[in-house]
Order: structure tokens, then C-alpha cells, then sequence
């Protein structure tokens, strides 16, 4: 019988992976999102794409023959508003260094409403725990920008049921940190007007988002606060890479540094690449070289990077 897809399944409403109805046709998953023409481009042919939701797509390229083990997994939490065609160029990147890709988007409530981010999360963390395709997999998360505070929503359920999410946390291999959202809650809120389109908006949601958070304390301050707590002091701690700049209007470097430091002090081994003029989370784009080579290298430093992606 032939071995299953690493991508076949489908997803239910809470969004995790099931084996297809025997009572019926196995149900067609798209090989690439109806949405994103631009990512039809980019892809290799032999990538499989399986939407798992509406906002998790899993993206599996076939391994090479003699190849140890399963493929690495990189869980990928772009920023608030990423375009297909620019989350295509970190596909490339990964699917070159030989790991399948578990993209998962947020919105604008995930945030605005800390529990729908909360409830997103625990969807995610489901995936990830299995059973299923992702199980048992070498697992690297990659989060950019608001994606951070996605991933802060996870650590704080792993911290308050660790036993739950042991073969999640066991797992974890690396951090990787690109244009985190640092400083105080009108610095967040100015991350999400900045990166919601259109950008006309922006003053609105910024000033809109604040009076709801002074509003509302109990249902947004609290839990952002007890997020970003399970972020200074995370419950697994493996080799972390930030990618930075001394010029991103969004995060405060010294308070920046205050957290990585934090981190070191906890065990935690940290590598930085800052650059002092860059975009946010545009870093790959603005520095593709020195981007490349700082995350090829702390890939290689993981053990996870095969020979022929280094060169």
C-alpha cells in the first residue's frame, strides 16, 4: 500500500487534521491557495499545499531519498496583514534548508480580543500535539512582527498546562524573532494601525484600539500582560535568533535589550542580528545576504540544516 502524503487529511471546524471520510470521495485540497496567484509562481512544483483553515496552510515538499527521520518543522507566525507573495520568499528560504512550513495568520481580533487569540492558539497547539502528520517533528518557530505576540499567546497556555503541551514543548527546537513588537501598549497598538490596510486608517484604529483598552483593562490589559509574561520568562527555553533594527519605529531597543538579556540570564542562548537602518519586518528584503547567512548559520548551529543549504 502506499505510504500516505504528509499532507493528506483534511481540516474540521477547529481546525485539526482528520483522515478523510470513507463513506466518499477523498476530499481535493488545493495545491496552491485560491487566493494567493502570486505564491502559484514561486512554489516548486512538487510543494504540497493543504489548508487546514483559513488562516493554517500546511506546505510539504516530498524528502530526499536516504534522508533521516521526518522533515524539520518550521511554524512560521508572519506579521498582521502579510501578503502571499511576501511570505512566499520565507517558504523558499525554508523549503531550501529542507523544512515543511505550517504557516498560520492572525487577524485583528486575535488581537483586539485576547481571548479569540487565546482560542487560536490552543487551535494551534492541537496541531501541533497531535495525532497526526505534525506530531513527533523537529519543530523551529519563526515569528515576525505581531506574529511574536501570536506566539506569546502559545507560550502562556504551555505555561499553564505544561503537561498538556509537553510534546509540544519537548520538541521546540529554536526561536527565531524577526521586528518584534517592544515597548509599551501604545507601541502595540501603533504596530496594528501600521500594518493594517489601507494605512488611511491607521490614526483611527491606533486611537480606537487605545480607548478600548482603557475601556476594558480587565478583558485586554490583563491578559496582554500575562502574555507578555510567558514571553520574558517562557517556559522552554532553546537557542533563540532576533533580527532587528536600531531604527524600527515599533520596538524599543533598549528595552529590547533588556529582554534578551533577561533571556541569557535564564539560560537561554541568544544571537542577534541588528542592522542600524532597516524596514519592519521587511529585513529579508532590505538585507537578503546578511538575513540569509544569520539564519543558515543558527539552522546549522540547531543541526537541522543539511550541507547543500549552507553553501
Amino acid at each position: 500500500m502506499p505510504s500516505e502524503s504528509p499532507c493528506s487529511g483534511h481540516a474540521d471546524e477547529e481546525g485539526k487534521v482528520g483522515p478523510e471520510s470513507s463513506g466518499g470521495p477523498p476530499m481535493a485540497l488545493p495545491s496552491v491557495p485560491e487566493d494567493s496567484p502570486a505564491m502559484a509562481q514561486l512554489l516548486p512544483s512538487d510543494v504540497t499545499v493543504t489548508r487546514l483553515s483559513r488562516s493554517i496552510q500546511l506546505y510539504c515538499q516530498p524528502g530526499l531519498p536516504g534522508s533521516p527521520g521526518p522533515r524539520p518543522l518550521l511554524l512560521f507566525l508572519p506579521w498582521l496583514g502579510a501578503r502571499p507573495a511576501a511570505q512566499a520568499k520565507y517558504l523558499q528560504l525554508y523549503l531550501t534548508c529542507g523544512f515543511d512550513m505550517l504557516a498560520v495568520e492572525s487577524a485583528l481580533s486575535h488581537f483586539l480580543c485576547p481571548r479569540l487569540g487565546l482560542r487560536h492558539a490552543a487551535r494551534v497547539l492541537a496541531l501541533l500535539r497531535g495525532p497526526g502528520v505534525l506530531a513527533s517533528r523537529p519543530l523551529v518557530v519563526h515569528a515576525l512582527s505581531l506574529g511574536g505576540y501570536t506566539f506569546a499567546q502559545m507560550l502562556l497556555l504551555m505555561s499553564q498546562n505544561p503537561g498538556h503541551y509537553s510534546t509540544v514543548t519537548r520538541r521546540l527546537w529554536g526561536h527565531i524573532f524577526d521586528s518584534l513588537v517592544v515597548g509599551s501598549l501604545e507601541r502595540m497598538a501603533l504596530g496594528v494601525s501600521q500594518l493594517m490596510s489601507p494605512q488611511a486608517l491607521g490614526p483611527i484604529i491606533r486611537a480606537t484600539a487605545m480607548l478600548y483598552f482603557h475601556l476594558c483593562p480587565g478583558c485586554t490589559v490583563q491578559h496582554y500582560e500575562a502574555a507578555l509574561d510567558a514571553f520574558w520568562r517562557p517556559p522552554v527555553k532553546p537557542p533563540t535568533l532576533v533580527f532587528y533594527s536600531n531604527d524600527d519605529p515599533l520596538c524599543d531597543t533598549a528595552r529590547l535589550q533588556e529582554l534578551l538579556a533577561s533571556w541569557q540570564q535564564a539560560g537561554m542562548p541568544v544571537w542577534a542580528q541588528a542592522w542600524e537602518t532597516s524596514r519592519h519586518a521587511a529585513h529579508l528584503r532590505q538585507h537578503p545576504l546578511e538575513y540569509r547567512h544569520a539564519l543558515i548559520t543558527f539552522l546549522g548551529r540547531l543541526g537541522l540544516v543539511p550541507p547543500s543549504a549552507r553553501l
